[in-house]
């Protein structure tokens, strides 16, 4: 085993691959005051491979004393040293939380931005109380990235405070991120204020339709659908995921047999736009579920389309739709494809068995 001081030694070596095993060996030997060389070391190296090296080795390492002499890598003027120290902070687990709660205050609002970051990594106990804590962070960028973690955790403790500052905030990038948490979060509450926000397609900007969007897909209602079919008109060859979504999530929450006829033409509509093929497919599955008599007219349409993914969508609709008067039909239809895609096949006898 190597000594102390060839271990450091070889740190400065001019060969990487020397200075990589040096790095690897002060960590792995646990030696004392390894933490400090590592970093030191980690200051002036100019090889990336090392650099990944140091930085996996500094990850292996626990404990309070590393985590006091990481912190400071926070305020490097090299991106490289600041991102390996979120990434190292954020593996040290619980003991990093109390480092954490100091940062929050930090005159830097760059390292406030750090320390959200590692907390939300960390995922401790307190995670979201310390978070939270960030709603009255005098930058707006660190208030925006609070929300969006407390929505990602999940914490419907912070929901009220959430739902205060979607509606009194003027800065679009909050709202919007307002939105999305309370895709997750949301009250009652959220709902109120989001019809209220957003009465009518002209009230909503266009920065923030994708996060109305998300909204809706997760609290939406059939007062939404109004909205949306507005949306399929104006902006549905960019919003295409996003709407059909929202339009999956509203009809999910709220069952019945046939889909509503504005919404049904718009669905048509939809379908002979230029929209991508597989949320044409996606749009003819949920056709499947409900009972229109025009439904099983569309779905027969589409299943001698000549895009694959679109015929494939029409015969699981058909599977779904029920009437068994298009088993002549999807029987010819494997006959006709017996040699050509198999996830085809394998729909068209999935169907069959639905409708026998």
């Amino acid at each position: 085993m190597a000594s102390i001081d060839e271990l450091i030694y070889d740190l400065h070596n001019g060969n990487e691959k020397t200075r990589a095993f040096a790095a690897e060996d002060i960590a792995f030997d646990g030696v004392p005051g390894g933490t400090k060389i590592l970093i030191d070391r980690l200051g002036v190296e100019e090889s990336r491979f090392v650099k990944e090296v140091i930085v996996n080795c500094l990850k292996s390492l626990k404990g309070r004393e590393v985590v006091e002499k990481i912190v400071p890598l926070l305020s490097s003027e090299d991106a490289f040293i600041r991102n390996a120290g979120i990434e190292i902070l954020s593996m040290q687990g619980e003991i990093a939380t109390e480092f954490m709660r100091k940062l929050l205050g930090d005159p830097d609002k760059d390292v406030r931005k750090f320390a959200l970051d590692i907390l939300f990594q960390l995922k401790a106990f307190n995670t979201a109380e310390l978070i939270a804590e960030a709603l009255n962070d005098p930058d707006i960028n660190n208030v925006i990235t609070a929300v969006e973690y407390l929505g990602h955790l999940e914490d419907t403790n912070y929901t009220p405070r959430i739902n205060e500052l979607f509606m009194r905030s003027d800065n679009i990038l909050l709202r919007c991120t307002c939105l999305e948490a309370l895709a997750l979060i949301g009250d009652e509450e959220s709902i109120r204020y989001v019809n209220k926000m957003y009465p009518s397609y002209d009230n909503i900007s266009i920065l923030e339709q994708y996060s109305f969007l998300k909204f809706v897909a997760r609290k939406g209602s059939d007062i939404h659908l109004k909205l949306i079919i507005s949306l399929i008109e104006e902006k549905g060859q960019v919003m295409h995921k996003e709407i059909i979504n929202a339009i999956a999530g509203i009809i999910g929450r709220n069952p019945r047999e046939q889909l509503p006829p504005d919404l049904l033409n718009a669905l048509s509509y939809y379908l002979k736009t230029d929209i991508n093929d597989i949320n044409k497919y996606e749009l003819l599955i949920l056709m499947g579920h409900y009972q229109n008599q025009e439904i099983y007219s569309i779905l027969l349409e589409h299943v001698h389309h000549e895009k694959m993914l679109i015929r494939m969508g029409a015969v699981e609709g058909l599977g779904l739709y029920g009437n068994g008067e298009a088993l002549p039909v999807l029987l010819k239809m494997k006959e006709k494809e017996k040699e050509g895609d198999y996830d085809l096949l394998e729909t068209i006898d999935k169907s069959i068995s639905q409708l026998r």
